[in-house]
């Protein structure tokens, strides 16, 4: 028996999306609930990096760069990045993330508020 694998390019991805409150129902990105998920993601993000490495230096530096790299690429190639750097430390993207993929709007939206919210993050650490 096959089973219908289903993946961010596909046509039951709009949908999904709707489901998690991520899209309105006209198929626009939800805003307020991307604002929630873009710090949620940031502020696990930024902890992460310290679990991962041993000081404040690296951790100051990849949050540079990755905020230099979102600032003046497009949103597919943003969004690849901020994949990249979960991969750089061994951990998988959340699965809301994993599905906005294939919606350009969407990974927009969260690329931009992902690299604001760590950058606030790392104003707010000195």
């Amino acid at each position: 028996m096959d089973r219908n694998l289903c993946n961010p390019f596909d046509d039951s991805a709009p949908e999904r999306l709707r489901h998690m409150g991520l899209l309105t129902a006209e198929g626009a990105p939800e805003e307020d609930a991307l604002a929630v998920i873009e710090r949620l993601y940031a502020g696990l993000f930024y902890d992460a990096l310290f679990d991962f490495y041993d000081d404040v230096g690296n951790v100051n530096a990849i949050c540079l760069e990755l905020a230099e790299r979102l600032g003046t690429e497009n949103p597919r190639r943003s969004f690849l990045n901020i994949c990249s750097a979960y991969d750089a430390i061994y951990l998988a993207i959340p699965e809301p993330v994993w599905w906005m993929a294939g919606n350009l709007d969407l990974i927009a939206h969260f690329s931009a508020g992902f690299i604001k919210r760590l950058t606030d993050l790392l104003q707010k650490a000195g």
